[in-house]
């Protein structure tokens, strides 16, 4: 037989570590079946095995292991193999065999090399003494089983994506979204969405009640104070984004109280004011919701107690002003939290006495309107702190005199719904301060007149919903496009009950309804609503 033109091939071939993983080191073991001439292999022969960096061509790692006049029967043969311990370094590796009878002149390569698998790679693991990156693990070794469970929707979550699958679709409230776009989503179109209500049922709110207050931080709604047959000093946080209540701490709480304020600062809740066991209050407290502690407020200087009073925040301090306490005042002071200290604001100029009335700050000025002092009301005054002035406003064009009513503040008018007067109302007007001009409010659609329900100001529309007649609770309400200066009906369809004296907040995409009371008693159910919308579809490739 001739042995200088040797026909071989490898028909299969696989590595595998030695059993004692914990003391690897570099050898693996090669089992092969060789072909003489198209039959199995019978006899001696010589085999050389080198690694290299490509699959053709490339450049050589480690040593050449020989394997001279090794006996092979059927074609069947097991080597053991060790190139040094410079091989595996992470990097792509294939495996070269060369084969010649034993003795003989040439060695004939077997092609292709054999790409070698992860197996060999373990002995990486033996001298691992920091971390690995990327570049070092091979596309596609890590399975979905090894990932940390929740790593794969967290990394998904941190690039504002999320696990959908290819073809899926998902809504955005953003017509041109980039984060979506960038992940390779094709926008579909749009949907419009009806409002809608949803019940909250989640954790275990604060006690039943009405007259408290809430603000909205950002991230939570406060509760806190008000009635429900006692006077109550507690409350709790309610986190929207995952449906849970949170206790607020009644140590160093203020006392129990209720027609009282609450601002939010952007890091607390100022609480001031309101009617308590003892009557009224002129003390209050600072509550911190990330640290849940409470501190008191300095009484020095602050203004005579009352309750029915208003409070606006500016962004460095809390303005108090009017209010209750056996007669209407309309007086009031400016509550400084960084220093805990009291200015007084002053009288000259200011609007008469009143309770009951409303406030709403611009960003530069508190305007004071309507309320109550003997009997309704339907002027007011701008309140200027830097200058601590006030300047009339025009009653011209103005709504109705009035009590008990609501205000908003769209960022260039004041919106002023609702109230009594000898009646219960459903009008209103917008007041433009740098005209110093009132335009009526459309009454074509409002809801049926009322007071003491909830409203607030979604950034294009009043929204308010609830409230009382006299002598009917209601579970209705409207919203209110100044734009248009038109009102849409607010569903009732999964509404919460009639009720009063309930507080609403908008957290940017919903208002949140929590509290109140009826002829048949206090709630302390939390509802969200939202209103009619329209959300942009997007579908992943």
């Amino acid at each position: 037989m001739k042995r200088n033109h040797l026909p071989v091939a490898i028909l299969f071939a696989f590595v595998i570590l030695p059993l004692a993983a914990h003391a690897q080191g570099t050898t693996f073991t090669y089992q092969g079946f060789l072909t003489d001439r198209g039959a199995p292999a019978n006899g001696s022969y010589d085999l050389q095995f080198a690694v290299f960096d490509a699959a053709s061509g490339g450049a050589q790692q480690g040593v050449t292991v020989s394997s001279n006049s090794f006996g092979i029967t059927n074609g069947l043969f097991t080597v053991t193999v060790d190139p040094g311990a410079i091989v595996f370094t992470g990097a792509a590796r294939w495996l070269n065999i060369a084969v010649r009878p034993a003795g003989g002149a040439v060695f004939t390569n077997v092609v292709p090399r054999t790409f070698i698998g992860a197996s060999p790679y373990a002995i990486t693991a033996g001298a691992v003494t920091g971390s690995i990156n990327g570049a070092q693990i091979s596309s596609g070794t890590i399975s979905a089983g090894q990932l940390a469970v929740g790593a794969a929707a967290s990394n998904l979550n941190a690039s504002g994506q999320s696990g959908v699958a290819g073809g899926g679709m998902i809504l955005s409230s953003n017509a041109n979204d980039a984060n979506l776009a960038n992940a390779g989503y094709a926008k579909l179109g749009k949907v419009g969405l009806g409002d809608a209500w949803d019940q909250r049922t989640s954790g275990a709110p604060p006690a039943a009640r009405d007259l408290h207050t809430a603000v909205w931080t950002g991230a939570e709604m406060i509760i806190w104070g008000g009635f429900n047959g006692s006077i109550l000093n507690d409350g709790g946080r309610y986190n929207a984004a995952s449906n849970s209540w949170t206790a607020v701490t009644i140590t160093n709480a203020p006392a129990g109280r209720y027609f009282h304020t609450a601002v939010w600062t952007g890091t607390e809740m100022i609480v001031w004011g309101g009617d308590g066991d003892s009557g009224n209050l002129n003390d209050g407290g600072r509550y911190n919701p990330t640290a849940n502690t409470w501190s008191a407020l300095t009484t020095n200087g602050a203004p005579a107690a009352r309750d029915r009073h208003t409070a606006v925040w500016t962004g460095t301090q809390m303005i108090v002003w009017g209010g209750l306490n056996g007669s209407s005042l309309n007086d009031g002071g400016r509550y400084n939290p960084a220093g805990n200290t009291w200015t007084t604001v002053t009288t000259t100029a200011a609007p008469t006495a009143r309770n009951d009335h409303t406030a709403i700050w611009t960003g530069t000025e508190m305007i004071v309107w309507g309320g109550y002092s003997g009997s309704p009301l339907n002027d007011g005054g701008r309140y200027n702190p830097t200058s601590n002035s006030w300047t009339a406003i025009s009653t011209a064009g103005a709504p109705a005199a009035r009590y008990g009513h609501t205000a908003v503040w769209s960022g260039t008018e004041m919106i002023v719904f609702g109230g009594l007067n000898s009646v219960n109302l459903n009008d209103g007007g917008r007041y433009n301060p740098t005209a110093n001009s009132w335009t009526t409010v459309a009454t074509n659609g409002a809801p049926a007149p009322r007071t003491q329900y909830a409203i607030v100001w979604t950034g294009t529309e009043m929204d308010l919903w609830g409230g009382y007649d006299g002598g009917n609770y209601f579970n209705d309400g409207g919203r209110y496009n100044p734009t248009a200066n038109s009102w849409t009906a607010v569903v009732t369809t999964g509404a919460p009950a009639a009720r009063r004296f309930h507080t609403g907040i908008w957290t940017g995409t919903e208002m949140i309804v929590w509290g109140g009371a009826n002829s048949g008693g206090f709630f302390n159910d939390t509802f969200s609503y939202a209103p009619a919308r329209t959300l942009y579809l997007y579908r992943r490739p």
